[in-house]
């Protein structure tokens, strides 16, 4: 399923995030990939973060996140902001 998620879905992009809304899928997820940030410490907090920022947000059935590096130096509003920005041009975009 994750594979024809992230080969079929909607990719839009910010300068700090990647989403992707899955066709065929229900939920949502945050993906935090060794390569943005070495340490699980780094990669919990960056999760914990972004999940709490999306916790009162619209959200379409599906999403998958992926944060860049520069995550790591955001302060929280600003996350939210940004998410915020990311998901109300999901909205606007047809599936």
């Amino acid at each position: 399923m994750f594979p024809s998620a992230l080969r079929d879905g909607l990719r839009l992009s910010s300068a700090h995030f990647t989403a992707v809304l899955p066709k065929d899928a229900k939920g949502h997820a945050v993906i935090v990939s060794k390569k943005t940030a070495r340490l699980s410490v780094t990669r919990h907090r960056i999760k914990r973060r972004v999940t709490e920022s999306l916790r009162t947000l619209p959200l379409p059935a599906a999403l998958l996140l992926f944060p860049k590096p520069s995550v790591i130096h955001m302060e929280f509003c600003d996350i939210k902001e940004e998410l915020t920005n990311l998901l109300s041009k999901i909205s606007n975009k047809p599936l």
